[in-house]
């Protein structure tokens, strides 16, 4: 093998602070053999080999066509892995991650430990097998995929090297902390009293997980399939009787077959969801270890997160009118980042547990804050909202030839059941303020509570259209890093709307103060800033 090129230097200068064990990887090392295979992705497999397999057999004389477009495909794909997995290399020296990876281009990395806001190690079936797992590092900065993925190397050496990167961002930030103006924003010291596998946040039962799942959203339109089955159902037996010409017995066999196959679907797809949520959360565990919360879960395919508290920049606390009716709810977790990987969600906690769960995610708040109802006019907005959301299916439903009776009725009412959800979010807006965090809510068959530290907004925006000038509203967004992450604050006040953009304006620019009231004693007024 020839030489490697010396390992870049990461930008920024050097280190004041003693160097961190690099746990035996300060030597490159290469991804496992069976990387060469367990490295693609299943969806990329898929495109690379059915498609072309499918276009191959229809342009070509035969099957036989098909088969050799497949071997040339794996022949090529496979001498091009196996020359990527020999050139690809990585290192820790307890400060820095370094990957050299390319075939004809060469890619030299290097991610120092500070900016590393979430590490993973997932493990599938095959690679538990195997004893092998993918190592992913995500970093503030993303841009939707994981800054470094090694895919995959012996699950020993994953773990192992998932803790030197904590260990050594701890070194770093706790040293940064301790050194005059090295302040690090929200990154405080691990508690060294507390257990190395840490204490644990919260657990989900398998009861739990499976109500978590039957209660979902992807579950929640089955109450309205069956009132549709049982309609067809009711028309079907008002048929009955005398003889049928052949146009009502039509109607007869085709309502029966849809109420048979609904009565189907509908354990079917309850049973689906269930195994898929267990699959899933099976054993999901959030522990605190340090000023990390690490979370595991999955039964075949297992998952292991590790989000730093520093990094949590917003949590939502999310009730779909099935878990309001039984006092539950679910939670997710944003933090700062690029993808979708970024987001944890808690399945399902009761109502009562939510205030100390976040309290654990968010040091410092107590849980939801005393909340603000908004003014009347907010009212009419909200019934405005739905009411044109329905337009379209009501003219489309009156509007359209050869729809039976029920169908148009369908088209009446609807706008007359948007109204009516219109007022039931109304009932939930509200938003309120502590000196550490904003909290706002929103919703009607689902209501979200979201909760943003202060020391975390980067931007305010207020806005307002010409219906909200004219009934005095606003709607404000506080800005958050993290994709998704925007906290909006829908049709408050004019006025309350004004004074807090005022002072979320004077926490975005100055993050460190200890509270709001001493950010007021700035003399900051809303005037000033308009």
């Amino acid at each position: 093998m020839p030489s490697e090129p010396p390992w870049p230097e990461p930008d920024g200068p050097a280190r004041a602070w003693p160097p961190v064990s690099d746990a035996g990887f300060s030597a490159p090392r290469s991804l496992h053999p069976a990387s060469i295979v367990l490295g693609v992705p299943l969806r990329q497999l898929i495109q690379g080999l059915v498609f072309p397999a499918l276009i191959g057999a229809g342009a070509g004389p035969g099957p036989r066509f098909a088969v050799v477009v497949v071997a040339v495909i794996l022949l090529v794909g496979g001498i091009g892995r196996l020359l990527a997995w020999q050139r690809f290399r990585f290192s820790f020296d307890g400060e820095v991650l370094r990957v050299d990876e390319g075939v004809l281009s060469r890619n030299h990395r290097a991610l120092d430990v500070a900016r590393i806001q979430q590490v993973e190690v997932d493990r599938s079936l095959v690679a538990r097998v195997l004893g092998l797992a993918t190592l992913r590092v995500e970093t503030a900065g993303g841009s939707g995929e994981a800054e470094v993925e090694l895919r995959v190397i012996p699950e020993r050496d994953a773990v192992t090297l998932r803790e030197a990167l904590r260990a050594g961002k701890d070194a770093v930030t706790g040293a940064a902390a301790a050194t005059p103006g090295g302040a690090v924003s929200g990154v405080g010291t691990a508690d060294t009293t507390e257990p190395r596998d840490g204490r644990e946040v919260v657990s989900m039962t398998l009861g739990r997980i499976v109500l978590a799942a039957v209660s979902g959203s992807r579950l929640l339109v089955l109450p309205a399939v069956l009132a549709a089955s049982l309609q067809f159902l009711g028309d079907a037996s008002e048929l009955g009787g005398g003889s049928l010409d052949p146009e009502t017995l039509g109607r007869r066999i085709l309502a029966l077959g849809i109420v048979g196959i609904i009565v189907l679907l509908i354990p079917a797809s309850v049973v689906s969801a269930t195994a898929v949520g267990v699959l899933r959360d099976w054993d999901w565990t959030m522990r605190r270890v340090g000023d990390d919360l690490h979370v595991s879960r999955g039964l075949l395919s297992t998952r292991d997160s590790v989000i730093p508290l520093a990094r949590v920049q917003l949590v939502e606390v999310q009730r779909n009118w099935v878990r309001r009716g039984f006092g539950y709810a679910a939670i997710r977790v944003h933090s700062a980042g690029g993808g979708d990987d970024d987001r944890v969600t808690i399945p399902l906690v009761r109502d009562t547990e939510v205030d100390g769960l976040i309290s654990q995610l968010l040091p410092g708040v107590a849980g939801v804050p005393m909340l603000r109802s908004h003014p009347t006019g907010a009212r009419r907005r909200a019934v405005f909202r739905w009411v044109r959301a329905s337009l379209v299916p009501t003219i489309a439903l009156l509007a359209f030839p050869g729809l039976v009776g029920e169908l148009r009725a369908l088209g009446i009412v609807l706008p007359l059941i948007a109204a009516g959800l219109g007022l039931v979010e109304y009932g939930q807006l509200a938003h309120g303020r502590t000196d550490r965090v904003l909290a706002g809510r929103s919703g009607a068959l689902s209501v979200t509570t979201g909760l943003a530290p202060l020391v975390k907004v980067q931007g305010v925006t207020r806005r307002a259209s010409p219906f909200q000038r004219r009934l005095g509203l606003a709607t404000l967004t506080a800005h958050v890093a993290g994709p998704g992450g925007d906290l909006t604050v829908l049709d408050l006040g004019e006025d309350a709307g004004r004074q807090l953009h005022a002072e979320l304006v004077v926490a975005a620019a100055d993050p460190y103060l200890p509270d709001i009231v001493s950010r007021q004693r700035r003399t900051v007024t809303p005037g000033q800033l308009w």
